[in-house]
């Protein structure tokens, strides 16, 4: 294992994620003491920091954001993830929100690092320059795959709010309940979380529109419908939440739903390659990839 290779990192930081969990529901269950709470934040704090170190080294390997697999674009959906939770933990003290997350960023991490298909060396092609030949279409990658992550936090924050008024209706804590927030913070966290990743999304939508505008050869009709068709799914929802004719447990439900289809989604929005109009042209063999 060495520290200067991008997967390694990944490795280490995927594992520090499951570490918080433990730590989490540690501290939840089993003990009240404030060091398994303060090891928690601390694990996912190196953990993201080392994820950081290694989607670092990752793009100076590929010359670009890297988002050019299957693996990359996972584990940046979750390092997005996790930057959301760090930062919205100074606003808002939702309990075992942390452990969710960690626990959501370990799953994804280790399924994406242990299936080899799944990180194509793509940058060793002949053929290869650099994954985006045109700085707009890495930003409208980036930003679509950062409001990935924030819909992931929004799922998580959906299935809490799903368990809590379980226990609520049948009157019964449960494993979960009585350490989960209250209700109506989970509902008004959801509608924020909502807010911002509409908001990215959107953005995202108006930068990458900017590029289909001169380039419209490069994107292709499927590429664009479901894109739209996503961002269109969560603009309804937003207004549908905003106007109070969708609450509650089906909002819960469409949100986790709505995040679901966008990672599905993902194997199927792909962009044409510049090499398959011109192949002496190939500088960017992987646009093909891009979300």
């Amino acid at each position: 294992m060495y520290l200067n290779e991008a997967r390694d990192l990944l490795w280490i930081a995927s594992t520090l994620y499951a570490f918080a969990v433990l730590f989490g529901f540690g501290s939840t269950y089993f003990t009240k003491s404030n060091f398994c709470k303060k090891a928690t934040l601390i694990a996912i704090v190196i953990g993201f920091t080392v994820h950081t170190r290694g989607l670092y080294l990752r793009g100076l390997e590929i010359s670009g954001c890297p988002l050019g697999n299957s693996l990359e674009r996972i584990q940046f959906i979750t390092w997005s993830l996790i930057l959301t939770f760090l930062i919205l933990r100074i606003l808002w003290k939702l309990n075992l929100l942390g452990s969710l997350c960690s626990g959501m960023a370990a799953v994804f991490g280790i399924i994406s690092l242990s299936k080899g298909e799944l990180d194509h060396p793509y940058w060793l092609d002949s053929t290869y320059h650099r994954l985006f030949s045109d700085p707009w279409i890495e930003l409208h990658a980036s930003i679509a795959i950062f409001s990935y992550g924030i819909f992931a936090l929004l799922a998580i924050v959906s299935s809490m709010y799903l368990i809590q008024r379980k226990a609520l209706l049948s009157k019964k804590s449960g494993l979960w309940g009585t350490f989960l927030p209250p209700i109506h913070d989970l509902d008004h966290s959801a509608f924020r979380l909502l807010l911002i990743g509409t908001l990215f999304l959107t953005l995202s939508i108006v930068v990458g529109g900017m590029h289909w505008l001169r380039h419209p050869e490069f994107v292709t009709s499927f590429k664009l419908f479901l894109t739209l068709l996503l961002w269109a799914g969560y603009c309804l929802l937003f207004f549908l939440r905003y106007k109070n004719r969708l609450f509650g447990s089906k909002f819960s439900k469409a949100a986790i739903s709505l995040f679901i289809i966008a990672m599905v989604s993902m194997g199927f929005v792909n962009s044409k390659s510049k090499g398959s109009e011109n192949p002496s042209t190939m500088t960017s063999s992987q646009e093909r990839t891009i979300p």
